[in-house]
């Protein structure tokens, strides 16, 4: 290990605070997250507290929280869906380009060939 780098005397996961069973996901590691204004319990760790902080002038993914708190990915997902769940959060989940409308409203070429090609596979089959 060289002299510069110091090792993390705690693992990772303990910054969630989570004592018992990890909650069933439904985040996105591309998930869209903004703080809701809801105040902090007591409860919450000083990490959850510098998430929160992270996200309440913007936005930022689970993935890009955990890279700014030097955290394993799953762990910043883990921390979103927590705060989430309690309500600090907001979620938006990330919408494919093929799926976002054109500018007239209509969906995307790709989306639409990609039906096309789908019906026309059911027609042969």
């Amino acid at each position: 290990m060289s002299r510069g780098h110091q090792r993390r005397l705690l693992p990772a996961y303990l910054a969630t605070g989570a004592g018992g069973a990890p909650l069933p996901t439904t985040l996105d590691t591309l998930t869209a997250l903004r703080a809701s204004g809801l105040p902090l319990a007591a409860y919450h760790t000083p990490v959850h507290r510098r998430v929160v902080e992270l996200v309440t002038d913007g936005s930022l993914t689970a993935v890009e929280i955990a890279a700014y708190l030097g955290l394993p990915a799953s762990v910043g997902l883990m921390l979103a869906e927590q705060l989430v769940s309690d309500g600090l959060l907001k979620a938006s989940v990330p919408v494919p380009d093929a799926l976002a409308p054109s500018r007239a409203g209509r969906p995307s070429m790709q989306l639409m060939e990609e039906v096309l090609s789908g019906l026309q596979s059911l027609r042969v089959a």
